[in-house]
């Protein structure tokens, strides 16, 4: 066996042909943020790396609006952007390496939901301060009360969320009509598409990827490189195993699968284990990443948790 060969064979098909177990997932995402943690800081900051992006293009259209939380940092020197971008290009490299991604289309009605969605989402967030990652699951690992008070939200968010799609299911499943077999003649020739070498793209995105983390280190800018390749690792596990923290909210209330829900637990209690460990040897401050809970925390993990699931994640 050559090393092409058995590389393609023995990681290549491992890693991207076949889909990771979501329980894989659970676990691997619970150790990548005990270890981020070590490094720097826990998953989180979604929501305030976004309010910054959306204020610098406010900047570029001539509105000189300044943020809440103080001085504004250059996208590509903040470590809430780079967490962000470091995401989305590991979720696009493992996309494109298991030949997934497709730009898929929507109705008008669907990308309606999905807009009122995403904004719920966003109100959500402020009202907490937090996105779902750093205001529920990294909250929970750091015993802070606010996660447990966001939970309870998103369970109410979630519930009434799950009854809107089943009622849009069931809406949409009285609508469809059996037609009778068509002739298969007069359907017309189906064109064969021009397949793309997808992988290779991806190959290519990821020597973009290592590019941009070693220019980081190089310069003397290590923290930013080390977030980035955590963020793409996180981006890679999320794409391959399908972890979702949305679906074991929304599944509990629809299909009734609680799977994802088991997982998500599973991956809380692993990582706030490791963050005890890590707290209690004093590695980082006991109240690190402890945020304030109030009535404020249900109320935007309520709207948060609808939003998610009208929006589908």
């Amino acid at each position: 066996m050559t090393l092409s060969k058995y590389f393609h064979e023995k990681l290549y098909k491992n890693l991207f042909e076949k889909t990771w177990p979501l329980w894989l997932g659970g676990i691997l995402i619970a150790f990548l943020n005990i270890l981020m943690f070590l490094y720097l800081m826990p998953l989180g900051g979604i929501y305030p790396a976004i309010a910054d992006w959306g204020i610098w293009i406010y900047r570029l259209a001539g509105l000189n609006i300044t943020p809440p939380w103080g001085t504004l940092t250059p996208p590509h020197l903040s470590i809430i952007s780079i967490l962000n971008f470091g995401l989305i290009f590991g979720t696009l490299i493992s996309a494109l390496l298991s030949r997934q991604f497709k730009l898929r289309k929507d109705s008008t009605a669907g990308y309606i939901q999905g807009f009122a969605g995403g904004a719920l989402m966003g109100i959500g967030s402020f009202l907490v301060g937090a996105c779902i990652f750093g205001g529920f699951y990294s909250s929970i690992m750091s015993l802070s009360l606010s996660g447990l008070y966001m939970m309870t939200g998103l369970l109410t968010g979630a519930f009434f969320g799950g009854k809107l799609m089943i009622w849009q299911a069931f809406r949409e499943a009285d609508k469809m009509e059996f037609t009778e077999l068509v002739d298969l003649k007069t359907v017309p020739e189906i064109k064969v598409k021009r397949v793309i070498n997808y992988p290779l793209i991806g190959l290519f995105v990821t020597i973009i990827l290592v590019i941009t983390a070693s220019v980081y280190f190089l310069t003397g800018k290590n923290v930013l490189g080390g977030i980035l390749l955590f963020g793409a690792a996180f981006g890679i596990v999320f794409q391959r195993s399908s972890f979702c923290i949305s679906a074991g909210f929304r599944e509990a209330f629809t299909t009734k699968h609680n799977e994802p829900m088991r997982i998500l637990l599973l991956s809380l209690m692993i990582g706030t284990l490791g963050f005890t460990i890590i707290k209690a040897n004093g590695f980082r401050p006991a109240d690190m990443f402890i945020l304030p809970a109030g009535l404020h925390s249900i109320i935007g993990g309520a709207i948060f948790g609808f939003g998610m699931v009208i929006t589908g994640g």
